[in-house]
């Protein structure tokens, strides 16, 4: 026999009994408030912005720092004493050519000439030179075709057979040059001709009264010598000429070297 089915209805009000059983939740009836859907929005899209997205860059036109020469990240310190000596602007630049070892040849009286580095002369010193001043000293301009070395003709039979014919001796040829003011500390400024062999495409230092003033420099066979330039350009002023135009000066100066431990003083030039 099934037991009876107890009256949900409360028989004073009318209302149902739940005695004994879950409460139904409550419908509410909730007003939609814009704004504040809005900060509910912010606060999503905040949480998610430290999340890690991937990503895929555009490559970069740069090389890695241990990639970059020394010489590009830190030029030449310039000797201390070329602005006080020749009185210059602190605004005039002193560039940097080269160094080099002295060689005998440089120190020869037969050669009479100082030779230049080739490489330093076409990549410092040609830059600051005007066209004008680069077909003096016969360097060709940036982007020109080096001519050829000419080349040396077989010798005649007639120049094989000793005793026959006298080869006359060849002149020695005129070079010219580009007038320049070289300096050093010990020999002071000498002018001579700074000009390019047609054969050898090496770049000298040349003239009358060379050998005297390589001489005063005190310059010994493989020291190791810098070569500095510098020139000052005319500029005008609202008509007014407020700088003029110098010869190119060359500085040949021995590199400063710290002295071995051994040593107590340094070596002067007494000439």
């Amino acid at each position: 026999m099934s037991s009876p089915v107890p009256d949900e209805t409360n028989k004073e009000g009318g209302a149902p009994s739940y005695a004994g059983r879950k409460r139904p939740h409550a419908l509410t009836l909730a007003v939609y408030d814009p704004a504040a859907a809005e900060q509910r929005a912010n606060a999503a899209s905040l949480s998610l912005s430290g999340a890690l997205v991937p990503f895929l860059a555009q490559p970069v036109d740069a090389a890695p720092i241990n990639a970059v020469p020394l010489s590009a990240v830190a030029p030449r310190a310039e000797p201390a004493w070329i602005r006080a000596h020749f009185n210059l602007r602190l605004d005039l630049t002193v560039t940097f050519i080269d160094e080099k070892a002295v060689t005998a040849t440089d120190l020869d009286p037969q050669q009479n000439r100082f030779r230049l580095p080739t490489a330093g002369v076409l990549r410092s010193l040609r830059p600051i030179l005007s066209p004008e001043e680069l077909d003096a000293a016969k360097i060709p301009c940036e982007g020109a075709k080096e001519a050829p070395r000419p080349s040396m003709l077989p010798p005649t039979e007639e120049e094989v057979q000793q005793g026959k014919i006298k080869r006359k001796k060849k002149q020695g040829k005129k070079h010219g040059g580009l007038p320049v003011l070289v300096c050093n500390v010990h020999a002071g400024t000498k002018q001579l001709q700074l000009t390019r062999w047609e054969s050898s495409h090496g770049n000298i230092i040349k003239g009358e009264g060379y050998l005297d003033f390589i001489t005063r420099c005190c310059f010994k066979e493989k020291d190791i010598v810098e070569i500095w330039a510098f020139k000052e350009r005319s500029f005008r002023l609202f008509g007014v000429d407020m700088c003029h135009a110098s010869p190119l000066y060359i500085v040949l100066t021995k590199k400063e070297q710290p002295p071995a431990a051994s040593v107590v003083g340094m070596d002067e030039c007494t000439m």
